[in-house]
C-alpha cells in the first residue's frame, strides 16, 4: 500500500504540493496557534507530509472509482428518445401551481372542489390534516 501511495504522490505532483501547504497552513495556524517560524515550520514537514500523501492517494482513488462507476453505468443505461416514447409532452400538459402552507398549522395544502353549498363546484386549497385543522385558502 506504501508503494501506491508513493506512486499517486509522484504522478499527481502538483495535486501533493498544493494540498501539502494548505495542510501547513492548517495545522501551523490551528494546530501550533499561529506560529510560522522556521522552527515551527520544519517541525510541521514530516507529519504534514505524509498527510498530504494520504489526501491525494485517497482523493485519486475515489476520483478513479467514480469515473469507472459513472463510465460502467453510462455504458448500460440508454436513455431512450422522445421518438420511442409512446406519448409526447407538450407545454399544457402542466399546471403552473405552487403548493401553499396552511396558515393555522403549517401543514401542507390540499386542492379540494367545494361538493355543497354556495361554493359547490368551486376550488380551494384545504389543510391535509382535515378534520383536525380546518384552515383554507382561496385558490387563485
Amino acid at each position: 500500500m506504501i508503494s501506491d501511495i508513493l506512486k499517486s504522490v509522484f504522478s499527481n505532483l502538483q495535486v501533493f504540493l498544493v494540498t501539502w501547504i494548505i495542510v501547513i497552513l492548517v495545522n501551523q495556524i490551528f494546530i501550533f496557534g499561529a506560529c510560522f517560524a522556521p522552527y515551527c515550520l520544519i517541525a510541521a514537514l514530516p507529519h504534514t507530509g505524509v498527510i498530504a500523501a494520504l489526501i491525494t492517494y485517497f482523493s485519486q482513488k475515489n476520483e478513479a472509482s467514480s469515473a469507472a462507476t459513472n463510465q460502467n453505468n453510462s455504458a448500460t443505461y440508454e436513455r431512450p428518445s422522445n421518438k420511442e416514447m409512446d406519448f409526447e409532452i407538450e407545454k399544457d400538459d402542466f399546471e403552473d401551481t405552487k403548493t401553499p402552507f396552511c396558515p393555522e398549522c403549517g401543514a401542507p395544502m390540499v386542492l379540494r372542489t367545494a361538493k355543497k353549498g354556495q361554493y359547490a363546484g368551486k376550488t380551494f386549497w384545504g389543510c391535509s390534516k382535515y378534520p383536525n385543522c380546518k384552515g383554507i385558502l382561496k385558490y387563485t
